[in-house]
């Protein structure tokens, strides 16, 4: 891997960050998940505010991607959105203290589920460090959603338990649709006594997508085994599971 592509790389890898290399916007809305019927198309617009007393210069860029088993967006993904994506502008200058608007427009994708696409916003050069010749384009990501209307097929599966300090969890979603995630976990003894409760909010899984979790009650609990029993809400329903949980 070349040093150019390497950076851009561990650009994509950073957490899209609003302060980040002396960079301070703010994208309105944070995120866009859209519903659409097949063959629809929608238009919109996002507020992009420059935070900072200087111009800010960006140019805007169309990228998939997919995320990590910890939640990181990463380069890729099969369910592109990016080819039915269209902004205008495609780069502005911010004022110092500034906005702009940038218009969206989407036509739905042929095919079924959720489709996604990163729009990035991306500063000029900074370096990283004085004396340091390296520079680096910071960059701050709008993620876009779109779901097809009337073929969506959501499923969601669930390992709980293992053994350690904090309790492991493995959620995945083999069906075609994003589902946001929020839930808790019910800590039993085998006596049937709650114990404990771990809550989790607002994780987003794509399609084919798996992510793991290590939940960590507050004071620890003893060495023992318990049962931990999932509840977890998506936008389609109530989904359960339960496992055994060794702290050692």
């Amino acid at each position: 891997m070349n040093r150019s592509k390497a950076f851009a790389f561990l650009l994509f890898l950073l957490p899209f960050s609003a302060a980040w290399a002396q960079v301070d916007l703010l994208i309105s809305p944070a995120r866009l998940e859209l519903r659409l019927p097949p063959g629809g198309v929608w238009t919109g617009e996002v507020t992009v505010k420059n935070g900072l007393p200087k111009e800010e210069s960006l140019s805007l860029l169309l990228t998939p991607f997919t995320l990590g088993e910890d939640g990181t967006p990463l380069p890729g993904g099969e369910r592109d959105l990016c080819p039915h994506l269209e902004l205008l502008p495609t780069a502005l200058v911010l004022p110092p203290g500034g906005e702009a608007r940038v218009r969206l427009s989407l036509r739905a994708p042929a095919g079924e589920g959720t489709y996604a696409c990163m729009v990035f916003f991306t500063g000029t050069p900074r370096v990283l460090e004085r004396g340091l010749a390296l520079s680096v384009r910071p960059q701050v990501g709008l993620a876009v959603y779109a779901t097809l209307e009337g073929t969506e097929r959501p499923a969601f599966k669930a390992q709980v338990g293992g053994e350690g300090r904090a309790l492991p969890l493995l959620l995945e979603n083999p069906g075609n649709v994003l589902l946001r995630l929020s839930g808790e976990v019910r800590i039993l003894s085998l006596q049937g006594e709650e114990v404990a409760r771990l809550g989790f909010a607002d994780l987003p899984l794509l399609p084919g997508g798996r992510r793991r979790l290590a939940l960590e009650p507050e004071p620890p609990l003893p060495p023992g085994r318990y049962r931990a029993v999932l509840l977890a809400s998506t936008p389609y329903g109530e989904y359960a599971a339960e496992g055994v949980w060794v702290v050692p």
